[in-house]
């Protein structure tokens, strides 16, 4: 597959990441994902992920291409967007300068990061389990709703998305959401362990389990986006940058 940012070496984990959670947003919020040339727009409308409407991808390096397709693209007057543009250094001050040009403000940068899995290992984690069925999941849920999270039943039908669950002893603990759709791939999208039972090594868990399951599936990358909370979780685990995506947002001018 030609690779349409040859100034990123590591593109497919972006294609990843991409098709990965859209197609979460997609079972579970009825959303759609289209692609516009140079960009590519998660739409997420009413759907409960996000303070904004819309999301941009810079599929390409021109900023110049990229804002004419966003402009170009028929927004309502009161929805919001964010634009999220790659680069391959964690930090990239010319950026800022391009988009500040268009009216946008920089938002905050975040890191891909990326694990190459080993062969497979003798150690399996014996608290963390797969929910597959209603019941499993409604189980899981009556602890973890708690704190906002949820094994929403849609997914439990479809063949790329697994959750996991672990325990701390009878007690449910927290959960992990692993997306098998990208060839190769396996994208974690979801990480959390209740307050009360962190620093347990619950979180680790679960992560080694979705680790398994993804070489179990002939997989050969995991890759996610980490929240500032998990980071050192999974540099411990041996998670390193791929590389990195800067977001944008309007200064408040609306595009015709």
């Amino acid at each position: 597959m030609r690779n349409p940012r040859p100034d990123i070496e590591h593109w497919w984990a972006v294609e990843a990441m991409i098709a990965s959670y859209n197609h979460v947003y997609k079972v579970t919020y009825k959303t759609k994902y289209e692609m516009q040339g140079p960009i590519g727009v998660s739409i997420y409308d009413g759907a409960p992920i996000a303070s904004f409407q819309y999301e941009f991808l810079a599929l390409s390096a021109d900023s110049k291409s990229v804002m004419d397709a966003v402009q170009a693209y028929p927004i309502p007057a009161e929805k919001q967007y964010i634009i999220d543009v790659f680069h391959s250094q964690p930090s990239n001050p010319a950026l800022k300068e391009q988009y500040a040009a268009y009216k946008h403000e920089f938002v905050r940068t975040g890191a891909i990061l990326s694990l190459d899995l080993p062969p497979k290992t003798n150690t399996m984690p014996r608290n963390v389990y797969n929910a597959t069925t209603i019941k499993q999941a409604e189980a899981a849920n009556e602890a973890l709703t708690a704190e906002g999270e949820r094994i929403h039943v849609q997914t439990l039908r479809d063949k790329h998305i697994h959750s996991f669950y672990v325990k701390d002893g009878d007690e449910i603990a927290g959960w992990l959401q692993l997306v098998t759709i990208h060839s190769k791939v396996g994208y974690i999208n979801q990480l959390y362990v209740l307050k009360d039972f962190r620093k347990k090594k619950l979180g680790t868990a679960l992560v080694q389990r979705a680790q398994a399951y993804a070489f179990e599936l002939g997989l050969e990358h995991m890759v996610l986006i980490p929240s500032d909370m998990a980071m050192h979780l999974y540099r411990r685990l041996g998670y390193r940058p791929l590389l990195y995506f800067s977001a944008f947002r309007s200064n408040g001018i609306h595009h015709e």
